[in-house]
């Protein structure tokens, strides 16, 4: 068969396969998991800052949980987050947060909460800091799973 025939043969099953699966379809899992060092130890700082005034109070200075607050760290937490984008945590913070006056937090505030939670967590710290993008944060999953080269 000619290559002309078998590209005008080709191409259309190509074509219709492809529209069955979207390009949002096509990209299989998150770019990057919480071991990929996506925040910094001063972002992770500011975040312990920021969770000492405004989040130890319901879940304990050691991030333990309390009484009706979960824990942020461990495998409760771990276990409750595992496969999941950042971008849910990011949300579920500012939709819920604090239970007594909800949504008083801003997403810089949060995400450098985030940044300090990853860091008791054990995830590794990069130089660069979390970003604030509830969009890129998609493309990051927490995940217990370390990557292995």
């Amino acid at each position: 068969m000619s290559l002309v025939r078998l590209l005008s043969v080709a191409a259309p099953i190509v074509i219709l396969g492809a529209a069955k699966f979207p390009a949002s379809r096509l990209s299989h899992a998150p770019a990057r998991t919480t071991w990929d060092s996506v925040y910094s130890l001063a972002q992770a700082g500011r975040g312990e800052s920021s969770y000492a005034r405004t989040c130890a109070r319901c879940h304990g200075a050691a991030l333990g949980g309390g009484d009706e607050a979960t824990p942020l760290v461990g495998g409760s937490f771990l276990g409750n987050w595992n496969g999941q984008a950042v971008s849910d945590l990011q949300k579920r913070i500012i939709e819920t947060m604090p239970s007594d006056t909800v949504g008083i937090y801003d997403r810089k505030m949060v995400t450098d909460v985030i940044a300090f939670v990853l860091k008791a967590n054990g995830f590794p710290a990069g130089a660069a800091d979390l970003t604030v993008e509830p969009d890129s944060l998609k493309t990051i999953t927490i995940t217990t799973e370390k990557k292995t080269p």
